[in-house]
């Protein structure tokens, strides 16, 4: 719950004014004193938050807020007080109120925010922590404040992208999935009823295959139903379970794997940029960026790089044995490192993957949607094929 207070007070100028505060009335009669204003009369009202889980969304629009008003000139500790009292979601308020009370206790608000996340057992962002710690050393925590902000909005572009794609052919699928048990749950045991299991013998192959499926599907619904209902509930269990050879499974489907390496590439490589802007040195950047990606090729690469970096070699040469990555990148990363560039330069290849992404996505469903389309059309005429064979067939049987 959270409070809202209505005002009436009378000015310096003895001049009466309304009002609404969000907070309790302790701090209403501290804003009174501040503001030098003699309250008449308030009424408190309870406020009911929403519920629901802290979300990714909810943490992006928090710091972008938050910068907001850091940029404006507003304290730290004051800005978190003003967005505790807008907040209108409890697990949000109950994490504002933790950093904050970090924040009063000494603690620099990139570590109040990992302590928040650890109380509420929320996913670490270390990318958030890298980029406003290094902020504060510098003094500026706007800036990385504005930073981290790009970076979310950009890694949520890039989901947004992710499911827009998927939508779609799983849409079909779906449909494709529902047709099939319709035809054999509805159509197909209506003629088969028309036989006697001496006469179902006697039908044409492509018949007797289709109408006994159809009956086996019809008396054991209820098995089929649970076993596709424990599939789809141990699947989250066998990702994590083969998480290492599902990567390397799906890099090595052809168009699907190459798509997944540019959004990965696209992720990294802004984060990178992102951070390098922020005034994280490249190593520091490349390290913070490993713990960002799931894919072990790329977190080798980037380990491997971190390590040439820490001998003194060039990122461009530690870079350049690498036959997964796109010829662009080492060329693009040696223009950066010679022109003191790499920030924009790694955020440039960013913005061009995530692009190629798109067009590449738009490729592959120009190919799979009609693909589906045309796969159940065939399903549906070979249904179609096997029950004309069994109604011609009934005047031979007989």
């Amino acid at each position: 719950m959270n409070n809202e207070i209505r005002f009436v007070a009378i000015t310096a100028n003895d001049e009466e004014i309304e009002g609404i505060y969000k907070g309790d009335k302790e701090s209403l009669k501290k804003y009174i004193k501040s503001e030098k204003l003699i309250l008449l009369s308030f009424k408190e009202k309870k406020i009911k938050l929403k519920s629901g889980k802290f979300l990714n969304s909810d943490f992006q629009a928090f710091v972008e807020e938050l910068y907001y008003l850091i940029d404006s000139g507003m304290k730290l500790d004051d800005s978190l007080k003003l967005l505790i009292k807008n907040t209108k979601k409890e697990s949000v308020l109950e994490f504002l109120q933790n950093i904050l009370e970090n924040v009063k206790a000494g603690e620099q608000l990139s570590e109040s925010i990992v302590l928040s996340q650890k109380k509420y057992s929320l996913e670490q962002n270390k990318l958030a922590k890298s980029v406003i710690a290094s902020g504060e050393e510098v003094g500026a925590l706007g800036g990385a404040l504005q930073t981290l902000s790009e970076y979310l909005l950009f890694k949520d572009k890039i989901n947004g992208e992710i499911k827009q794609a998927l939508s779609y052919p799983i849409f079909l699928l779906i449909m494709s999935v529902l047709m099939v048990f319709f035809v054999f749950f509805l159509i197909v045991p209506k003629f088969t009823e028309i036989f006697s299991p001496d006469e179902l013998d006697a039908l044409p192959t492509i018949s007797r295959m289709v109408l006994k499926s159809g009956l086996y599907v019809n008396e054991h619904a209820t098995g089929i139903f649970i076993g596709i209902g424990l599939f789809i509930m141990i699947i989250p269990f066998g990702v994590k379970l083969f998480k290492r050879n599902l990567h390397k499974f799906i890099l090595d489907i052809p168009l699907i794997g190459s798509l997944t390496i540019y959004i990965e590439l696209s992720r990294i490589f802004n984060s990178i940029g992102i951070m390098l802007q922020g005034g994280i040195k490249i190593d520091q950047a490349i390290k913070q960026s490993i713990g960002l990606t799931q894919i072990p090729i790329i977190k080798s690469i980037l380990k491997e790089s971190l390590f040439e970096i820490k001998k003194g070699n060039r990122l461009s040469d530690a870079l350049s044995g690498h036959a997964i990555l796109p010829p662009q990148v080492v060329s693009m990363v040696s223009v950066g490192e010679n022109s003191a560039k790499l920030d924009e330069v790694f955020l440039n290849l960013a913005e061009r993957f995530s692009d190629t992404f798109q067009k590449r996505t738009k490729s592959v469903l120009s190919l799979l949607e009609p693909a589906i389309i045309v796969l159940m059309g065939v399903f549906i005429a070979f249904i179609v094929v096997a029950i004309m064979l069994a109604v011609i067939s009934i005047s031979d049987i007989a």
